[in-house]
């Protein structure tokens, strides 16, 4: 039997051996020629690293740039006493970096074989991954996410049925906190039974991380059916709950994508059901999502945008404008004021993109960086009043910010700053806020909004009438006014009942003393109206759209044939 062994295998060269041996392991294999400077790897390393092919020329400069840098100093040195004769035996963690430049753990080792001059001839070792995930998992019993993509890799035919429903455990994190992690190990193993229960035919179930898992099924033919599964997995979750005494108390929410999706890559086949279960949380507790082409594209877009506000913002706010609308006085048609408005234009590929920002300010303050953005429209709108001052000396400026800004930026001061190092009067700012942002009046806002009192800085509750505001609330905040928001506006000038409704809300808000401010006017008959009502200060397009600065300056304080009157 050896002698059949060796005879098959003494006809193989070195090259070919090593490749059927790399077929046969995780691990990478490796040959390095140390008189001359060449090396032999396994083909599967040059899918996971940076090395440009697997008969290496020149070993020092090739893998010297895979090596991660803070590494290269040791390797250097380990390699110089193996080539010295120094050292016969390879035996050293460090790390490499994988197709994207990241550092990856990597234990490496190898022998030196000698020539017959008794130098360092030859290094034969392998690399393996000393960071790698476990093939599988002892606390649920599944075999993990290396398994899962195996799987998917050995179809020797292209996969066109089935699902991936990427599962995971509502609120887990709770578990732990308040019954310790054994009970959570506990809750997690359950959890794959109440699974393992459901699973038909060919349907394979794997754990991934923390409280996440895969099911995979490459044979149906109907989204149905995954529908069904999500419901089975539902109602053993919710026996082995009952079963508990009701000790915890959980749900679980699946992101299903098709199962050919697979054909595109593991790595964008794991994106698109990571990016499914996020949608299905989003959507609430015990949710299922199927993936829709045009939800990913937008959350690529999305992130595309919030990469750019990084980048922008980091260079100075470059990109981001300052647009002003003007604001009237109901009964002179007198230009009293203007609302500033944050725009934006990124760069792209290929040029420059204008974006809505209905699209990116709500990406401003997911990402946390509407803080430095507001602060650049504060400052730049402070500077812009001033200058109008000259011109128009009662002349303020109102600026928009959020409940996050509150929180977390400390926009009072930053708005007091702002005040004092302009030279303005405190009641030239006003600030705007949605009654979305302000409804809970918690102790934070409360602080906020008394540190604008005290330093007589108008406030403006901002769209009424899209909200819950009440004249009680309106009456306990005490604003400097309330603007009525464009829609409201345009549905009371085309509806007798909407209209009787508007005229009755303006009368009941000046009954506690405070001004109204109508957004939306798009026609002179809706100002003459808007007269008859008595409101008391106006905004829209009929008055004039958002612009730039220069733009405001010319049209509405320096034009001498308008002087900022309708």
């Amino acid at each position: 039997m050896n002698k059949d062994v060796y005879g098959i295998l003494g006809d193989l060269t070195a090259e070919i051996l090593l490749e059927i041996i790399a077929e046969c392991m995780d691990d990478y294999l490796y040959v390095i020629d140390l008189q001359n400077n060449k090396m032999e790897i396994s083909q599967s390393a040059l899918d996971r690293f940076m090395i440009s092919e697997t008969h290496v020329r020149n070993v020092k400069q090739e893998i010297m740039s895979v090596v991660y840098k803070e590494d290269r100093t040791m390797f250097a040195k380990h390699m110089q006493a193996v080539m010295d004769g120094k050292e016969k035996v390879h035996d050293i963690h460090y790390r490499w970096l994988d197709k994207n430049g990241l550092p990856v753990w990597v234990n490496c080792r190898g022998v030196v074989i000698d020539d017959e001059d008794g130098k360092p001839g030859y290094l034969v070792g392998c690399l393996n991954e000393t960071g790698n995930q476990r093939r599988a998992d002892n606390v649920t019993g599944l075999l993990g996410g290396m398994e899962f993509c195996a799987y998917l890799r050995s179809q020797k035919k292209p996969v066109t049925t089935g699902f991936l429903m990427h599962i995971g455990i509502d609120d887990f994190a709770t578990v732990n906190e308040t019954h310790g992690s054994n009970y959570g190990d506990y809750v997690l193993k359950s959890v794959a039974d109440c699974m393992k229960e459901c699973l038909s035919g060919n349907q394979r179930l794997y754990h991934l991380v923390a409280d996440q898992y895969v099911i995979v099924d490459l044979d149906s033919t109907s989204m149905d059916d995954a529908i069904q599964l999500k419901k089975k997995i539902g109602e053993k979750i919710d026996e082995f709950i009952i079963s508990e005494k009701y000790e915890v108390v959980f749900s679980a929410s699946a992101g299903v994508i098709d199962a050919s999706t697979v054909a595109e890559g593991y790595e964008e086949c794991r994106k698109k059901f990571e990016f499914s279960l996020k949608k299905a949380k989003r959507m609430g507790k015990n949710n299922i999502y199927f993936y829709r082409q045009e939800d990913y594209e937008k959350f690529q877009r999305n992130g595309r945008i919030i990469s750019a506000l990084r980048s922008s913002i980091a260079n100075g706010c470059e990109g981001f404008e300052v647009y002003y609308q003007p604001i009237v006085d109901c009964v002179s048609g007198r230009v009293i004021g203007a609302e500033a408005l944050m725009r934006y234009t990124m760069v792209t590929e290929e040029g420059k993109e204008w974006l809505s920002p209905v699209e990116f300010i709500p990406l401003l303050e997911k990402s946390g960086l509407i803080i430095p953005a507001g602060r650049f429209v504060l400052n730049e709108a402070a500077k812009m009043c001033r200058e109008i001052q000259q011109y128009i000396p009662e002349f303020r400026v109102n600026v928009n910010i959020s409940y996050y800004q509150i929180e977390h930026g400390k926009i009072a001061d930053k708005i007091l700053t702002a005040v004092r190092d302009n030279g303005l009067t405190p009641n030239r700012i006003c600030i705007e806020m949605t009654e979305s942002g302000f409804i809970d009046m918690t102790p934070v806002f409360c602080k906020f909004r008394k540190v604008l009192e005290e330093n007589g800085i108008q406030f403006v509750i901002d769209d009424f009438g899209t909200g819950y505001s009440n004249l009680h609330c309106i009456s306990d905040m005490n604003p400097g006014y309330v603007k009525m928001d464009k829609d409201f506006t345009a549905k009371a000038m085309s509806c007798e009942r909407d209209y009787e409704l508007f005229k009755k809300i303006i009368e009941m808000v000046h009954s506690i003393g405070i001004h109204i401010c109508v957004e939306g006017i798009e026609k002179e008959d809706w100002h003459l109206k808007m007269k008859e009502l008595q409101a008391d200060y106006l905004q829209g397009y009929f008055f004039g759209k958002p612009c730039e600065k220069k733009k405001f300056m010319e049209e509405f304080v320096c034009n001498p044939h308008n002087n900022g009157v309708w």
